[in-house]
């Protein structure tokens, strides 16, 4: 127990000794990390989106010179009929 009261008396006098930043300096160099922030964000989804599509690109071109090699005929999809069409009579 005499250890842990002489370490928190030493980080006591630790504490008194360091010199805290300004009201301003820390308001400034909290609008800097913050705008470092957005900038390092904005180049990361950036670069992330160039990537994305660049990579869907050369998988459309993949896809495109696969299907006129084989030259694949894609089924006609007809709608249901509708029950307005079906009955054919209507009330006066």
């Amino acid at each position: 127990m005499q250890k842990i009261i002489k370490f928190l008396k030493e980080v006591r006098e630790i504490f008194q000794t360091i010199s805290w930043p300004k009201k301003d300096t820390l308001i400034q160099l909290t609008i800097v990390v913050i705008s470092i922030s957005i900038v390092i964000s904005l180049i990361l989804g950036g670069f992330d989106y160039l990537f994305t599509n660049s990579f869907a690109l050369i998988g459309n071109f993949k896809n495109q010179a696969s299907t006129t090699v084989e030259q694949v005929a894609e089924p006609s999809i007809n709608p249901l009929p509708t029950v307005a069409s079906t009955t054919g009579t209507t009330k006066k």
